[in-house]
């Protein structure tokens, strides 16, 4: 058996197919290409299969990240090259490299880096106040499909800085926590940043991208390649 990381990204349309949906296509792909997956045992055999964290719905990413059992070992360009030409465009593997750890993507991701676009009326220093004000906080309440929790605003935002700004087209930077209790999504992070902008203020998010994963949350920062040392 021989077991196989991949660095993958969606973006355009493909950003808005749910995990379901996405890990589906990518299964269909490796039929397409003749790649053989194995299968898992008992009553409802499934191609072995393991993908990270799930990314909400309408976010694109150019780091996720899939393990891959392989019925036989083939070179790893050969396999790049047989997928590539069957994924549908929005969907691109970017790295194949064969490993021996035996690893959960899921219980392994710690942190994730975003790109937050955004258009807001507002003045710079009024934005740079808002991501203070929100940073500030201790605990910060966030509502996800209906439900609503509290998390460490220490623990569940790492980062939060305003990278740059074309006219009212801002970009902010985001470490997010993963995992964990205190995890938090992006677009939320965003919803508590606009409340602290002056009244009045209008703004509306643009667009999210996933930008990296990684496997701790301090520095320096250690993605899932490094830790896998490919």
């Amino acid at each position: 058996m021989a077991r196989l990381l991949i660095k993958y990204g969606k973006e355009g349309p493909l950003s808005y197919l749910s995990h379901l949906e996405l890990t589906r296509s990518i299964e269909r792909s490796f039929r397409r290409a003749g790649i053989n997956v194995r299968m898992s045992s008992g009553f409802n055999p499934r191609p072995k299969f393991s993908y990270g964290p799930a990314l909400p719905v309408g976010i694109g990413s150019c780091a996720e990240y899939m393990l891959v059992d392989l019925e036989d070992e083939i070179p790893e360009n050969e396999l790049l090259n047989r997928i590539s030409c069957v994924l549908p465009k929005g969907l691109a593997i970017y790295i194949a490299k064969y490993i021996e750890k035996k690893v959960s993507l899921v219980n392994l991701v710690q942190s994730a880096s975003y790109r937050v676009s955004a258009e807001v009326n507002a003045a710079e220093d009024d934005i740079i106040k808002a991501i203070g004000l929100v940073k500030s906080q201790k605990c910060l309440q966030v509502t996800h499909k209906g439900k609503q929790k509290w998390v460490e605003t220490s623990k569940a935002i790492l980062d939060l800085s305003l990278r740059c700004r074309n006219g009212n087209t801002v970009e902010f930077y985001l470490l997010l926590s993963l995992g964990s209790q205190d995890s938090i999504r992006p677009e939320a992070v965003f919803a508590l940043l606009a409340e602290k902008l002056p009244e009045k203020t209008s703004s509306r998010l643009l667009e999210i991208s996933r930008l990296e994963q990684f496997v701790n949350q301090g520095e320096p920062l250690m993605n899932i390649l490094d830790f896998m040392k490919v």
